[in-house]
């Protein structure tokens, strides 16, 4: 998807780039980033540490320079290398949240807020209250940041940027530093603050939660190229690499051999054929799996299997089986406490099978 540099982006989309590039140094950031983000979408941007999401962002917002490519903005250039085309931060009309706050230490919460305003309207300060409210720090107009918990600065910015009343909110991993009661919040105050608003975000995050609380799209970035691009129902059922998998909690990178029976593709233990989804896959022979515990279930016949550890987590017992035959550790979770000895049945749906050659890292 792309357009002539003095062609007109898309109709209906708030954010348009095409082929975006951008080096630091000799080290390559961003690989031809092309893609449109319309009005009112919630988009995640996943990748592990080094992937390109923060530069991505900060190139959106003008903080950084491509060095190829063009984005535009309301269907408008705000970058374009080829001609010069440069619009500067303060001019593109976004609102930004940052991992590290970055509100006026010398201001109070309220004059934050107010300092984000356009205009000089005399209803500035009772729409800052309002913010306020919206982000439940009423009461607090006249603190200063160093007075605020990592959490209530984190609110503040949020507001601030919703001051300016943007269409387009650009986040930076903001909930990374608050401990799980807070980033709990504050999820559940930022998309009940960008759908009430109608504007569409951007949101960098390292964290698996934040795709199926937040998202409508999730793009994931490796080595500065999208590698996936789906909603989160399409990249639970489908993840396209062994990294996604485990965002989606897979485990494994069991060592197999696929095979293809009765146009299904599987693997093969002695006489057992047991189904698989294989992704990226196209012909016989070694490959590597990754299983979900929602896939894995005790069963009256099936594989052999020993308890290694169970903890009860949620509600349901999380159990560690040992497979001899296979040399495989699953988990699997279950509704009571299980036996020493079982066997077990998979579920192809959540059985992922890859290249040999790809070998998952962490998500970060």
């Amino acid at each position: 998807m792309t357009y002539p540099d003095q062609a007109t982006p898309p109709d209906g989309s708030l954010l348009s780039m095409a082929g975006v590039g951008k080096s630091h140094g000799r080290n390559r950031v961003l690989h031809d980033i092309t893609l449109e983000v319309p009005r009112g979408q919630f988009v995640l941007l996943m990748g592990g540490s080094g992937s390109g999401k923060t530069t991505l962002v900060r190139t959106i917002a003008g903080l950084e320079r491509p060095d190829t490519g063009t984005i535009a903005l309301r269907g408008d250039r705000v970058e374009c290398r080829a001609t010069g085309r440069f619009v500067p931060p303060e001019r593109r009309g976004l609102g930004m949240v940052f991992q590290d706050y970055a509100l006026w230490p010398h201001l109070t919460c309220l004059e934050n807020i107010m300092a984000a305003m356009p205009g000089r309207g005399r209803d500035r300060p009772e729409r800052a209250r309002a913010l306020l409210r919206d982000v439940a720090m009423e009461g607090l107009e006249a603190r200063y940041p160093a007075q605020l918990s990592g959490g209530q600065q984190q609110r503040i910015g949020l507001a601030r940027a919703m001051a300016a009343r943007p269409d387009l909110l650009l986040l930076d991993e903001p909930l990374s530093g608050l401990d799980v009661e807070v980033r709990a919040r504050m999820r559940d105050q930022i998309r009940r603050l960008v759908r009430g608003s109608g504007c569409s975000a951007l949101f960098v995050t390292h964290d698996p939660v934040d795709v199926w609380r937040l998202a409508d799209r999730v793009l994931v970035l490796d080595g500065g190229r999208i590698v996936q691009d789906a909603a989160p129902d399409g990249l639970y059922s489908r993840p396209l690499s062994p990294r996604v998998a485990r965002m989606t909690g897979a485990e494994g990178a069991f060592p197999v051999h696929l095979s293809r029976r009765d146009a299904q593709w599987g693997i093969v233990h002695g006489e057992r054929f047991q189904p698989v989804t294989p992704m990226g896959v196209g012909r016989e022979g070694p490959a590597t799996a990754y299983l979900r515990p929602e896939g894995v279930t005790q069963a009256s016949d099936g594989h052999a299997a020993r308890r290694m550890d169970v903890t009860f987590e949620a509600g349901r017992w999380r159990t560690l089986w040992h497979l001899p035959h296979l040399d495989w550790s699953v988990y699997s979770l279950e509704d009571a406490s299980p036996p020493e000895q079982s066997f077990l049945a998979f579920d192809g749906r959540h059985l992922f099978v890859y290249p040999a050659s790809d070998v998952a890292q962490p998500v970060s």
